[in-house]
């Protein structure tokens, strides 16, 4: 029989250099696009993250903050507190004596720091109820006394009362960690000025007088306008009726700045 010579295959050569760039051009946008969408999920996670931290964060503040300012004006025994009208004080000689009878003598602000208590106390003192401070003042113990910011404290109840009497919420710029430009702080008294919240780009507390009072003279509640600051005396202070808080946070992540704004308003419900 005849010897048949095997004859090689057209392709037994391989890829030649054109189609092996070209290949690698095809698989190298294929994986561009691949990577970029992983990339842009990735970003869209850790933002969607970051954003729920921001709000949670904020929230989080607005609720310590709303629990603490409905106490407000607490003042079971009705001695603790001085109410303006006009230009006179409701710390008269009768409610001294009145209250020196139900609290016992002598009636004094605290430990013996002078009396009696209710004089010039005010539950909102007006000139720290600005855009961006807001002093609270309660008689958490009913004890018919404030433990002041200003006052020294000489025993361990003092100073634990101290901590919830009187309080001062306030945005800031001396207080907040280092690289942390503006901070929400609450002052006590009783030591460091503790943080709220953090990355704070805003805070404002806006003022609503009660029904009938002020601006809201003659018109139908719920009434929404607002005392124009500063305001201009104590008896504004004390008609405060409500407040809104208005927290904007805002911090970057991912190249890309994340702001969240909330609101809240809060009723006063312990007022004269």
């Amino acid at each position: 029989m005849p010897h048949r010579v095997a004859r090689p295959l057209r392709n037994a050569q391989g890829l030649s250099l054109t189609e092996l760039v070209v290949t690698m051009a095809l698989f190298a946008v294929v994986m561009a696009g691949v990577v970029g969408t992983w990339a842009k999920a990735q970003e869209a996670y850790f933002v969607g993250s970051e954003s729920a931290e921001v709000q949670q964060n904020v929230r989080a503040a607005i609720d310590f903050m709303m629990r603490e300012i409905r106490s407000t004006g607490r003042d079971a025994t009705t001695c603790a507190f001085d109410y303006a009208t006009s230009l006179t004080t409701d710390c008269d000689a009768n409610k001294v004596a009145n209250c020196t009878l139900r609290l016992g003598a002598p009636w004094s602000n605290a430990n013996g720091l002078g009396g009696p208590g209710c004089t010039g106390v005010y539950a909102i003192p007006f000139a720290q109820a600005t855009a961006t401070t807001l002093r609270i003042r309660s008689d958490r113990n009913s004890n018919g006394t404030i433990v002041g910011l200003s006052n020294a404290v000489t025993t361990p109840a003092a100073a634990a009362d101290k901590s919830e009497e009187d309080v001062l919420y306030q945005l800031s710029t001396s207080n907040c960690p280092p690289g942390v430009p503006q901070c929400i702080t609450r002052d006590d008294g009783t030591g460091p000025v503790a943080m709220v919240a953090v990355d704070i780009n805003g805070l404002t507390f806006t003022y609503f007088p009660r029904p009938n009072f002020g601006p809201c003279a003659g018109v139908a509640n719920p009434c929404n306008n607002a005392f124009t600051l500063p305001l201009s005396g104590q008896a504004q202070a004390d008609n405060i009726g409500r407040i809104r808080i208005t927290v904007q946070a805002q911090q970057q992540t991912a190249g890309q700045t994340i702001s969240r704004t909330l609101v809240t308003e809060i009723m006063l419900r312990n007022r004269s």
